[in-house]
């Protein structure tokens, strides 16, 4: 059977200071964080800038499309035109034609290229009605592609000029934060320094905080002995499970739960004896009710 070894729980030691390499690693990561955090932002900028123009590049390519319509319309309905003129010069032709004809079949005849012309001109003037209405309609949407067109160029303007404006000032912040995680590091082991390097390119996090014996990364149990040595931040200790630095700040220690009443030996035979006392009193009552 394994017995589990529990060890007495030093209080933690307020009044001395944290180990030094462990203390500017701490700080070393706050670091990393805001720099890692300024980068992904000026990365993203740009992004959100190209979101933008990428939808600015639609708006536009309708207002292009409208434009084309009403063009392609206007070439129609010229070339419609230009067929009813010629149908119309066709007609003249014929009914002067008709004026010298001989027979009946000859007249029948001019008659059905008379009509026939005709009907090809009602055909042209249908259609340019419809060319009509359309390029009404491309003149309409034309209008509201145009502003909306107008609307988000000044958005993206001002998108551009904020976009700008922000990563011209997280650049003067990465450039400080640059130079205090330069400084932090040149103040750390080298030894503790290469593991820290290791762990932030694997992990992401190389420092965890040991909260109520577990680490805080990993969620796995600290062996008793070991939590009260990182509880005194004296030295630089490792998770055995995710192999990052620990450390612990008092302030996130869970309260103590409150122990249980228990009751004295005296009061226990007190409170048997007052039991005892009132099954006797009680004995003489139920046999007389029962006699």
């Amino acid at each position: 059977m394994r017995v589990r070894i529990e060890f007495p729980r030093l209080p933690a030691r307020k009044d001395v200071p944290m180990h030094p390499d462990l203390e500017k690693l701490k700080s070393l990561q706050e670091v990393d964080r805001e720099i890692h955090r300024l980068n992904d932002e000026i990365a993203a900028l740009p992004k959100r800038v190209a979101v933008i123009e990428a939808k600015l590049a639609d708006v536009k390519a309708q207002v292009e499309a409208h434009r084309a319509g009403i063009k392609e319309t206007e070439l129609a309905r010229r070339k419609l035109e230009h067929e009813i003129q010629s149908e119309q010069q066709k007609i003249s032709k014929y009914r002067e034609q008709s004026l010298d004809v001989k027979t009946n079949d000859q007249y029948k005849a001019l008659m059905h290229e008379i009509g026939f012309a005709e009907s090809n001109i009602r055909a042209s003037e249908d259609r340019i009605l419809q060319a009509m209405m359309e390029a009404e309609g491309h003149e309409r949407e034309l209008k509201l592609t145009e502003t909306e067109f107008k609307a988000q160029t000044a958005d993206v303007e001002k998108e551009k000029t904020e976009a700008r404006e922000r990563t011209q000032q997280d650049e003067k912040e990465l450039a400080e934060w640059q130079v205090k995680r330069s400084e932090l590091r040149l103040g750390i082991t080298p030894e503790v320094l290469a593991h820290y390097d290791r762990l932030a390119g694997a992990r992401k996090t190389a420092l965890a905080e040991a909260i109520a014996q577990n680490c805080s990364a990993c969620h796995v149990m600290l062996r008793p002995q070991k939590y009260d040595e990182i509880r005194s931040n004296q030295q630089i200790l490792t998770c055995d499970s995710c192999g990052r630095i620990l450390f612990y700040d008092p302030a996130h220690e869970p309260a103590p739960e409150p122990p249980k009443a228990k009751k004295s030996r005296r009061k226990r035979g007190e409170a048997e004896a007052e039991a005892a006392a009132s099954e006797s009193e009680a004995t003489p009552e139920a046999a007389t009710t029962v006699h």
